[in-house]
């Protein structure tokens, strides 16, 4: 349907909602003719209003088919559609801090990043969630193992955070995990609150995934960041150690690595944990 034929206008929309059929996607948006097959997805609504009067992003929708994710802007952002086959996708990211909601997609010689405001958060997981299910190859059904645990027990933020991202039938098979170390920092007259960011690196039967309290070199108290990437994807794993600082790299066979900064005190689990990631990789 063209924008002119509907009075509808979606940019007005403020909340996520669920897309599952033809008739869902707003009369709005303009879909590729061939593209008419789909049966997940979510529309994303425009950022909202900065003090300049300007919205840094327009809004959105994620459609998924069985081989395909599409992301179809609204008509009056001027840009084009993309689409990419799931098997295409090397990595995708997921972020949640406070209402700051962000997706990035990243595969061969593309990324789109698709932000989004999490006050309605519930369609975009349960797409999230179709979405891993899809790309990530199937683990074939057998009794989940114990999951060899490096690094310190995890915390319950953790807990929860590593529970909600696993999907149906995904199963732990090792973890390192380090904690947020809180501190003060002293300069001159003044102290601030100096904490450094905690991460848990997981391989499970269908990925290997990072999750992480650092966003743009700072940590994020009040929510986390997911990175997920086949383990096909992955071209080797090893604990790097300069004189200022350690660092657990995710070597890739495109792309740049990973870096986990890892602290002094957790340099000999790292190191476990890098030899048990080679003997199953």
């Amino acid at each position: 349907m063209s924008p002119g034929a509907s009075s509808v206008d979606s940019r007005q929309y403020r909340f996520t909602f669920a897309i599952e059929a033809l008739s869902q996607v707003p009369p709005d948006f303009v879909l590729p003719p061939e593209f008419r097959a789909f049966d997940a997805g979510v529309f994303l609504p425009r950022g909202d209003v900065d003090w300049l009067g300007r919205r840094r992003y327009p809004a959105r929708i994620l459609l998924l088919s069985d081989r395909e994710a599409m992301v179809a802007p609204h008509p009056a952002a001027g840009e084009l559609p993309v689409r990419v086959s799931l098997d295409r996708i090397e990595r995708v990211e997921w972020g949640r801090i406070l209402l700051t909601g962000w997706i990035v997609l990243t595969w061969d010689g593309g990324q789109i990043s698709l932000p989004y405001n999490t006050r309605a958060r519930g369609p975009v997981e349960k797409c999230m969630k179709t979405l891993q299910d899809r790309w990530l190859p199937a683990a074939p059904a057998r009794p989940a193992p114990p999951t060899w645990a490096f690094g310190e027990p995890l915390d319950l933020k953790f807990e929860y955070a590593r529970s909600a991202e696993l999907i149906d039938g995904e199963a732990p098979l090792a973890q390192f995990f380090q904690p947020a170390v809180r501190g003060l920092r002293r300069r001159s007259w003044f102290r601030r609150n100096d904490s450094s960011a905690g991460d848990l690196v997981l391989v499970t039967s269908r990925r290997l995934l990072w999750i992480t309290e650092r966003h743009k070199g700072s940590y994020g108290r009040y929510g986390t960041v997911s990175h997920s990437t086949r383990l096909s994807s992955i071209a080797g794993v090893r604990c790097v150690w300069t004189q200022r600082a350690g660092s657990l790299e995710i070597a890739f066979r495109s792309g740049d690595p990973w870096h986990i900064p890892v602290r002094e005190d957790q340099k000999q689990e790292a190191r476990r944990f890098e030899a048990a990631v080679r003997s199953m990789l």
